[in-house]
C-alpha cells in the first residue's frame, strides 16, 4: 500500500483526499480504460470500496488486470491497497457512511419494504442538499445569476436523469420572461439550435453519469466556438466541466438505481430567485409570483 511517513516514522496510508486530488490531476493523461476507472473512484467512492475486482471490471466492461493497473499507476503494489484508501474513507466518515457499507455487504439478504424505501429516498434527497449547501459557494451563484442576466436567448439542454431539470430551469425563466429554449433533440434540431447561436447567448447543459453523448457533442460544439457554457454535472472529470466557462458539480450522492436530482433543483431555483432579484434591481419588472 501507498504510504505516507509520519514524524514519529509510522507508515500511514494515504488520506482519501490526498488521492481523490490526484486522480482528479492526472486524469486527462490517462488512458480511456483507465479514465473509466478513475471516474468510478471519483464519482462514486462508495462503491469502489464495495467492490471486486472482478465486479468493477465486469461494470466497466474492461479487463480485471486493467483495475490492477490502475492502482500501479497511482503508486500503489496492487488494487487491494488502493481499495483500502477508499475503505477508511467510509469507516472513518461516521455513522452513515457506517451504515451504507453494512447495507451493502447484507443486500439481498432481507426484503425493503414501502417505509424502508421511502426513508433512504429522504435521506439520499437531503444528503445531496446538504452537499449542495456544503459545496456551492454563493458567488457562484452570483455568477451563473450574471450569465443568465447578461444573455440574449438562453438554450437549454438536458435528458433522460437531466430532462426534468432543464425542464425546470426553462420553465423559471419563461416565467421571468427570458427569452429561452429548450433544444430540440427529440426532432434533430440540437445540434442547428446551437450552430445558430451567437456569442451574446447562452447555453445551459445538465448530465450526469452516464453522460449523454448528445449533450456532451453539443457543449464540445459550443466550446469550439468559445460560447458561454453553464454546465450543471457531477464531478470535475466531466465532459462537460472541461468545456463550460462556469460548472456546477451537484447530486452525486450514490442513490441507488435511482439517484437523485435534488441539488440540481435547489441550484436552479436559486439562480431564478437570484435572477428575479437582480432583473427587478435593474428595474425590468417585478418577479411573477408563481401560482403553478
Amino acid at each position: 500500500m501507498r504510504q505516507v511517513i509520519t514524524e514519529n516514522g509510522i507508515g500511514t496510508p494515504e488520506p482519501f483526499d490526498a488521492l481523490r486530488e490526484r486522480i482528479r490531476d492526472r486524469f486527462d493523461d490517462l488512458s480511456p480504460h483507465l479514465q473509466r476507472i478513475a471516474r468510478l473512484a471519483l464519482d462514486e467512492p462508495n462503491q469502489f470500496a464495495l467492490q471486486t475486482i472482478a465486479a468493477i471490471a465486469e461494470r466497466l466492461r474492461i479487463q480485471p488486470s486493467t483495475v490492477i493497473r490502475f492502482a500501479k499507476e497511482f503508486g500503489y503494489d496492487g488494487f487491494s491497497g488502493m481499495q483500502q484508501v477508499f475503505k477508511l474513507r467510509l469507516i472513518e466518515g461516521g455513522a452513515l457512511y457506517r451504515e451504507q457499507v453494512y447495507e451493502e455487504s447484507h443486500a439481498g439478504n432481507r426484503v425493503v419494504g414501502t417505509a424502508d424505501s421511502l426513508h433512504s429516498c429522504i435521506d439520499t434527497l437531503i444528503a445531496s442538499l446538504e452537499a449542495l449547501r456544503r459545496d456551492v459557494r454563493p458567488e457562484q451563484v452570483e455568477q451563473a445569476v450574471r450569465l443568465c442576466a447578461s444573455a440574449r436567448h438562453i438554450y437549454v439542454a438536458g435528458l433522460r436523469r437531466s430532462h426534468p431539470i432543464a425542464t425546470y430551469f426553462a420553465y423559471g425563466l419563461n416565467r421571468l420572461e427570458r427569452r429561452c429554449s429548450l433544444l430540440d433533440f427529440a426532432g434533430g434540431m440540437a445540434a442547428q439550435q446551437v450552430a445558430n447561436m451567437g456569442h451574446d447567448d447562452l447555453l445551459i447543459a445538465i448530465a450526469f453519469t452516464p453522460y449523454t453523448a448528445l449533450v456532451v457533442d453539443i457543449v464540445r460544439d459550443a466550446s469550439l466556438r468559445s460560447l458561454p457554457i453553464l454546465a450543471l454535472t457531477d464531478t470535475p472529470s466531466s465532459p462537460l466541466a472541461a468545456n463550460a466557462s462556469l460548472a456546477f458539480f451537484v447530486d452525486n450522492e450514490s442513490g441507488g438505481q435511482f439517484r437523485p436530482i435534488s441539488g440540481a433543483i435547489g441550484l436552479v431555483q436559486a439562480i431564478i430567485v437570484g435572477l428575479s432579484a437582480q432583473l427587478e434591481y435593474e428595474g425590468q419588472g417585478p418577479p411573477p409570483s408563481d401560482q403553478q
